[in-house]
């Protein structure tokens, strides 16, 4: 399984006050405070765990078919710059980070899997449906040139608790993948 979360950086600074009271102790554990506190660039390591705790929620979310809004829950530890692992009930889920100036782009699962194949790419509009289209549209272009398919044979359906999954000419298809946007920003991850 396999999760991703892409925060543009330029939106979360205009839309998330990171430093009003109470939103550190709400979101982050003391641990994940003290990193942010610690770091060269706080606002940058905010974003970066919670990146990871997103990334990390939706493969829990697969597994368990069950949603949960306690973002403390999550629990990040960092390896380097780049790499860390979010705990979550007894769960592991390994994380990499991609950062520069615009954007972070996390992708987690269940183990270092390197048959990842993953995108980002910028979005011109950002309103939330619109953005979700392009997404949608940008996988399923992708799935279609990988796997040589028809792209109107190809669908994507939120099953009950939300979670995307792949049709073909409505088969669900057993392809693990993640979806994400924000800002001027979308990716995708799917494992090969």
């Amino acid at each position: 399984m396999i999760g991703n979360d892409i925060v543009d950086l330029n939106l979360a600074a205009v839309q998330n006050n990171w430093e009003r009271k109470g939103f550190l102790d709400k979101v982050f554990t003391k641990y994940e405070q003290d990193l942010i506190f610690s770091s060269k660039i706080p606002f940058t390591m905010v974003w970066i765990l919670w990146s990871m705790k997103e990334s990390a929620y939706k493969i829990h979310v697969q597994q368990t078919s069950k949603r949960f809004f306690n973002p403390k829950k999550l629990q990040c530890k960092l390896q380097s710059e780049t790499e860390g692992v979010v705990e979550v009930n007894g769960e592991k889920y390994v994380t990499k980070s991609g950062i520069n100036n615009s954007f972070i782009h996390t992708i987690a699962s269940l183990k270092n899997n390197k048959k990842i194949l993953s995108t980002t790419f910028e979005l011109d509009d950002t309103s939330y449906i619109t953005q979700h289209k392009e997404s949608y549209k940008k996988l399923i272009g992708i799935v279609s040139k990988k796997w040589k398919l028809a792209v109107k044979d190809i669908h994507i359906k939120k099953n009950k608790v939300g979670v995307p999954k792949l049709f073909l000419n409505n088969k669900k298809l057993s392809t693990s993948f993640s979806i994400s946007h924000h800002g001027h920003y979308g990716a995708y991850a799917i494992l090969n």
